[in-house]
């Protein structure tokens, strides 16, 4: 288990962990999406950053490098607009701290979608970097007030080590040498099986409890759903 320390200042952004819940989810038939295992598990895939009050801003179209296109209409105390290239920057008042075989990925909130902008994904090499967590977004729609509502997350954070990475392998092989996990009768009776289940507009869970059409187990997930903290020290 891996513990980040950050450091706060005033007017920070807050952070939790993301929430499994998505507003495009919630609207769904029956709230159907969420009966989707690898997405539902990768929603709350780290930490969120988020702000108490709303945040609207508009970008006049033009992408040079003078700082005076966007315009902040909220949220101006938590925003920093001199980046220019149709980009706005947010101030997390947040310092993170990590050992020196960690870094801190920041990633667009999974499976969160805004339209007309979008976060930029980086990495930090947080285990000497000592500024507040930088955090940008490229404006992509002009002309158009974009709101970032109160406490909702616009980054999500996360450790990972890239020297864990770092010359990682991808062999590749014939698809003859796969170990398929059904006999090609199994296989034909398990799509089978799928297929009714999901003709009756029901989910077939085979997947998410890692077991076969006749409720066989064929291996286990990593983890089914993640527990990430945050203390008070």
């Amino acid at each position: 288990m891996e513990s980040i320390e950050v450091y706060r200042s005033e007017n920070c952004a807050d952070i939790s962990q993301l929430s499994v819940k998505r507003d495009w989810m919630d609207e769904t038939y029956d709230r159907h999406a969420y009966n989707c295992f690898p997405v539902s598990l990768t929603n709350s895939l780290g930490w969120g950053l988020s702000f108490p009050e709303d945040i609207t801003f508009i970008w006049d179209g033009i992408s040079d490098s003078s700082p005076h296109h966007v315009k902040v209409l909220k949220g101006e105390k938590y925003v920093y607009t001199e980046r220019a290239n149709a980009t706005i920057s947010f101030n997390t008042g947040l310092m993170f701290r990590t050992k020196e075989n960690m870094s801190l990925l920041q990633m667009p909130v999974p499976n969160q979608f805004i339209d007309g902008a979008q976060p930029f994904t980086a990495v930090i090499s947080t285990s000497f970097y000592s500024g507040n967590l930088p955090c940008a977004w490229r404006i992509t729609r002009a002309n158009v007030p974009i709101t970032i509502k109160a406490n909702t997350p616009f980054i999500s954070v996360i450790p990972i080590s890239m020297s864990n990475l770092q010359n990682s392998t991808v062999i590749l092989k014939d698809i003859s040498e796969f170990k398929q996990t059904f006999t090609e009768s199994e296989n034909k009776d398990y799509e089978k099986v799928v297929a009714s289940i999901n003709s009756s507009g029901k989910w077939s869970n085979f997947y998410r409890n890692a077991v076969d059409h006749l409720g066989r187990s064929i291996g286990n997930h990593e983890v089914k759903a993640l527990r990430l903290k945050v203390e008070n020290e």
